[in-house]
């Protein structure tokens, strides 16, 4: 609008055709009474020098009010700071011309978006007279740019003060090429025509002038007498705004605003129109293809929300499993029939509650669920079986797939979470590993007999035939001619030795069989059996001076006799094997342990275990014989004077064996021995 303003009064004043040349008086009451554009005339130096009704309107200021004074007025402080009236006015005095659109501010200090155009005006000589300077309030249409994306265009351009003199705005409107600006007579006749007209519709001024608007709009709006509605419209309200399709004088078609302004008199009649017309093809172009693209994301939608409520009604009916919806905090979003009938919720009660709700206090007091979640994030699924808890407090074995949910960026949206009730199949499968301990028990026994049966042999075939042949040698002995009394009775005495070390050895080796025989297990407080034993030998721990410590030991399911042969044989064993010159010492202390930090030589049936280490500062052995002493009769000390049978430790683990246990010893000389004692957990 602003370039054709220029070019159009330029031009009307240039023109030699008597016909069309208008006053100058006539022209600056034309430009007076557009309202739509603030038209101004500023000199070099950006003084204000014109105003017209467009400028009044939009900007709040009276001729007398405005005139004299600098156009940097309508600048924000920000664009003032910044130098922009200053670049402006440089830019159009350079190079011709200055386009710049932004806030403005009015006298009452309220803000709109300015759309101007700072233009160079000429003299013959080409020596620059003075700016033309062109506002539209384009403030409704920003806002609406704003909503639809910057998709919308301007709606209207408003008018600037004209300049006074007639040669001055012909130049001015002759010299805009973004606008297409045309003076009608009011039969809606072309009178003038500018360098934007040119190059919007195509024809040059000599083509065009004194020709009808008409020829500017399609066949089928001549058709609807759309031209003459819309002078009708202009002359009726003083302006119209319409957009449309308008046709170049090559026959090639472009979307068009076009704002037509009636022009009148001093006595309000009629003298004709401007028309001022921006070629909008390229937002035409793009708001179709918004439009057709807004047309199949909603086609899209639809067939996203049918296939989501399909897919939802189909979650929704599942039974055997419980699938949901987490966001990415683990918090609920939906529930199907299957999570309502195997946790005992109402969707109404869960939706909103952190997934934690079906773990058990350990897990949660764990991390487990934050795991879980984590897991998933980072590997895209986690996978556990586990306890989880109903809405009743009962408890089922659920198995657990959580997914994480990504968005097409890949990001993180959430989780699906499919749980599957296996408690059936849990209860089944421990049974099952129950049996097979069982069995793995009874096979461990009759490996145990089998070597016991091994061992009773080498017995009867080695220890116990000594005794026998020194009894018949001294029997012999005794019946031989010629020995004194005396020898007689010393041979009494060797058969008789030899006869009591057979029944020891006979006793030893019932004491140990009758380990195997099958006896009830009971919970058995092992600091009891400690507390038993320990007054059992009273006198000879108060002979030895003995110090003894011990943590408190658990209660656990075993056979009470057999426990308090275990720790006798071990009470004995440290007291027995006690350095003369030093206190004796004994610790027992307990722990909890897993197998795969136990290194035995033994099938381990279970997983977790009391270890209770039983520690003395005596005499020790070498650590290589700590299998050996275990053997039924091993004496790793024959010469120690209170050497016994050989059978004391074969039944510490003869006992460990028949609780499904084990033992173990480490050992250094002259530093002491710690027996390692394995009881199985109970539940594990």
């Amino acid at each position: 609008m602003k370039n054709l303003l220029e070019q159009n009064f330029q031009s009307a004043a240039h023109t030699t055709n008597p016909t069309f040349k208008l006053s100058e008086d006539r022209f600056e009451k034309i430009i007076a009474e557009v309202e739509d554009y603030a038209i101004i005339l500023l000199d070099i130096q950006g003084t204000i020098s014109s105003w017209n009704k467009g400028a009044e309107r939009i900007k709040g200021y009276s001729a007398e009010e405005i005139t004299g004074k600098s156009f940097k007025v309508f600048y924000t402080k920000e664009d003032k700071e910044d130098g922009l009236p200053e670049r402006l006015l440089k830019t159009a005095i350079e190079d011709g011309r200055a386009n710049h659109e932004g806030w403005r501010l009015r006298k009452d200090g309220t803000r709109f978006w300015g759309n101007i155009t700072l233009t160079a005006l000429h003299d013959d000589s080409g020596l620059i007279t003075g700016i033309l300077k062109v506002t539209r309030d384009l403030t409704e249409r920003k806002k609406a740019e704003d909503r639809l994306s910057n998709y919308a265009e301007l709606l209207r351009l408003k008018n600037e003060d004209l300049t006074r003199s007639e040669e001055r705005y012909h130049k001015m409107i002759s010299e805009v090429s973004d606008y297409a600006i045309i003076l009608l007579d009011k039969d809606g006749k072309v009178i003038d025509w500018n360098k934007g007209a040119e190059r919007v519709k195509g024809y040059k001024a000599e083509e065009i002038i004194g020709k009808s608007f008409r020829l500017f709009y399609t066949a089928e709006d001549k058709a609807a007498n759309i031209p003459e509605q819309i002078l009708r419209d202009a002359f009726e309200n003083e302006w119209v705004t319409r957009e449309g399709w308008r046709i170049r004088k090559d026959g090639s078609r472009f979307w068009a605003s076009i704002t037509i302004t009636a022009l009148r008199d001093d006595h309000h009649e009629i003298i004709g129109y401007s028309k001022v017309t921006k070629d909008l093809t390229d937002k035409k172009i793009a708001e179709d293809r918004l439009s057709i693209y807004t047309e199949e994301l909603k086609q899209r939608n639809e067939e996203l929300r049918q296939s989501e409520e399909r897919y939802h009604k189909m979650i929704e009916e599942v039974q055997d499993y419980a699938i949901l919806m987490l966001d990415q905090g683990g918090i609920i979003q939906n529930w199907n029939a299957g999570a309502a009938l195997l946790k005992g919720y109402t969707a109404s009660e869960i939706i909103g509650r952190s997934f934690k709700t079906f773990y058990t206090s350990e897990d949660i007091a764990s991390k487990l669920p934050d795991k879980l979640l984590h897991e998933a994030k980072v590997h895209g699924k986690a996978v556990s079986e586990g306890w989880r808890v109903r809405k009743d407090g009962s408890k089922f074995w659920g198995s657990v797939v959580i997914t994480a949910l990504h968005n097409n960026s890949g990001g993180i949206i959430g989780y699906s979470k499919v749980t599957r009730d296996l408690t059936e199949r849990k209860h089944a499968e421990d049974e099952m590993k129950a049996a097979a301990v069982v069995l793995k028990d009874q096979n461990k026994v009759l490996e145990n007999l089998n070597s016991e049966l091994s061992a009773f042999a080498y017995i009867v075939s080695h220890d116990l035939k000594e005794p026998i042949r020194k009894i018949r040698v001294f029997s012999a002995r005794q019946r031989e001619e010629g020995k004194s009394p005396a020898q007689i009775s010393e041979y009494s005495h060797k058969i008789e030795d030899s006869a009591a070390k057979m029944q020891k050895m006979m006793e030893d080796v019932l004491a140990y069989s009758e380990l195997s025989a099958g006896i009830m297990f009971e919970p058995v407080n092992l600091n009891e059996i400690i507390s038993i034993v320990k007054n059992d030998v009273e006198l000879l721990i108060e002979e030895k001076q003995a110090n003894i410590y011990t943590d408190n030991l658990p209660v656990i399911s075993g056979i009470r006799h057999q426990l308090h042969q275990l720790f006798l044989n071990l009470f004995t064993n440290a007291i027995k094997f006690s350095r003369p010159a030093e206190k004796l010492e004994i610790k027992i202390t307990l722990k909890q342990v897993w197998d795969k930090e136990i290194s035995m030589q033994a099938d381990i049936l279970h997983q977790h275990f009391h270890e209770i280490s039983f520690s003395d500062n005596g005499i020790g052995f070498p650590q290589e014989y700590s299998k050996k002493i275990f053997e039924v009769f091993h004496k790793l000390h024959p010469k120690h004077e209170s050497s016994g049978s050989g059978i004391g430790l074969a039944i510490v683990k003869k006992v460990m064996l028949n609780h499904s246990g084990w033992v173990a010893a480490e050992s250094e000389v002259n530093k002491g021995t710690t027996f390692k004692l394995y009881f199985p957990v109970a539940g594990y």
